[in-house]
């Protein structure tokens, strides 16, 4: 199909929105409440029925509302208090505490009481500052407010936003609401657990853990054998030596390290997310088995890059060590699925790949045509491709009518199925688990390298 007829570039322009001017944000003020009308309102009229009919006691019962007024506002504020929120580069993790610093400024000699009304993201639970509370701020002075939550689910959430009124005079004046837009938390993906002894293959690099099968100094012992112009004195083999009255030597393999490429097909999502504590949709999944095979293999020194092989099409570059693995992180944290995507171009893909030789770990659901054509074609261009299933064992279509438990079995089928022709292409097929999941088909991919 050519692009002049794909659906999916047939889009629609007569509901493209005009995006005006920003409204101008109103000015911070103070203005009068419904007790100061109250409070001149009632000594006024009492004043006014004393004049018309006489009456003494009616001025005696407006006084002490009249001079509370007056002394209340004798000390009135010259300028309103400001706020700011501020989240600095935060940054947290998964089930830990994002929080904001709220500062309020009273520069006026006058104290007042601010009334801040916080809100956050569906996924942050705020525990300090939650709802309306009450701060008193003295004069001339500022107040520092935390506004606080337990993040449930990583990505970019927001804390806020947040509106301050502040009063002064008894309540007699009140400022206009103030409103903060808030501040743009990362709450990073916690990875699952994840640990591997076995070797990757195409170990082709400078030095690191994998044993490789060229010879180099480490302590993988490969054979012994006789001494040759060379060799270093303190390889030579003592005891053999004595045994045969020649000069024999160790011979060892070297260790390298590989490039570890992961792929993560960002093309649908399934499944309802519960956060940290609660189920995990197919985002959630791909994203915390992605971030566990990276902090193992960046960590023990391997590099390693991802992509996304969606409609963002984003890429990150390859490295190694522990400040590389935070960055991935954030990068994973950032990783979203619109609702309505162009479908990605598998040959793109595979324009961003970088080596040749590096192992090609696909993070997919197994749900569309061109997720299994992505790994169909790794495959058949003679790439070393891992595919990980990331689709949730709970996930399952909903019932419509009483045939959907039928159609969801014939699924099923076809999908295990598709997963047995890609496994007799030489692709290695292993649903995310838990630690050393993986390990029995990286051996297996290591030896068929090495056959």
């Amino acid at each position: 199909m050519s692009l002049g007829f794909d659906p999916a570039l047939s889009l629609r322009t007569d509901n493209a929105k005009v995006r005006g001017a920003p409204r101008p944000e109103r000015p911070v003020e103070w203005r009068r409440t419904a007790a100061l009308t109250r409070a001149v309102a009632v000594p006024a009229l009492c004043l006014l029925l004393a004049v018309v009919f006489g009456r003494v006691e009616l001025v005696l019962f407006a006084a002490p509302f009249a001079l509370g007024t007056i002394l209340l506002l004798r000390d009135r504020p010259a300028s309103t208090p400001r706020g700011t929120l501020d989240a600095g580069d935060q940054t947290c993790a998964e089930g830990a505490t994002a929080s904001a610093v709220l500062s309020v400024d009273n520069p006026s000699p006058v104290p007042v009481t601010t009334l801040v009304t916080a809100a956050a993201d569906p996924w942050i639970d705020l525990h300090t500052g939650r709802g309306d509370f009450v701060e008193h701020v003295g004069p001339a002075t500022s107040r520092e407010l935390v506004v606080a939550g337990r993040a449930r689910r990583w990505g970019g959430h927001h804390l806020g936003p947040v509106h301050l009124q502040s009063f002064a005079c008894g309540g007699l004046l009140e400022t206009t609401v103030q409103s903060l837009p808030g501040a743009k938390v990362w709450v990073l993906p916690v990875p699952d657990w994840f640990s591997s002894a076995a070797t990757l293959p195409f170990a082709d690099g400078v030095a690191g853990v994998h044993r490789s099968r060229r010879m180099g100094d480490s302590g993988e012992l490969a054979e012994v054998r006789l001494y040759q112009p060379g060799d270093r004195l303190r390889r030579i083999d003592w005891r053999t030596s004595a045994r045969s009255q020649d000069l024999y030597v160790n011979a060892t393999l070297s260790e390298r390290d590989t490039d570890v490429t992961l792929i993560l097909d960002l093309q649908l999502e399934a499944g309802e997310s519960g956060g940290i504590d609660g189920t995990a949709s197919v985002a959630d999944l791909t994203v915390r088995a992605a971030g566990a095979v990276a902090a193992h293999y960046a960590v023990q020194g391997d590099r390693v890059g991802c992509v996304e092989f969606g409609a963002r099409s984003r890429r990150m570059r390859a490295g190694a060590g522990r400040r590389h693995n935070l960055a991935l992180l954030r990068w994973l944290a950032s990783v979203d699925i619109p609702p309505d995507p162009l479908p990605p171009s598998v040959h793109m893909l595979r324009r961003q790949l970088d080596s040749q030789r590096s192992l090609h770990v696909v993070f997919t659901p197994l749900l569309g045509e061109r997720s299994i054509g992505l790994v169909a074609e790794l495959a058949r261009a003679g790439r070393p491709v891992l595919c990980v299933d990331t689709l949730p064992d709970h996930v399952a279509p909903q019932p419509r009518t009483h045939w959907t438990p039928y159609a969801e079995r014939l699924w099923r089928l076809g999908r295990e199925n598709t997963v047995m022709e890609l496994r007799e292409l030489g692709v290695a097929v292993e649903p995310w688990a838990d630690s050393a999941s993986l390990d029995a088909v990286l051996t297996q991919m290591t030896r068929r390298r090495y056959r």
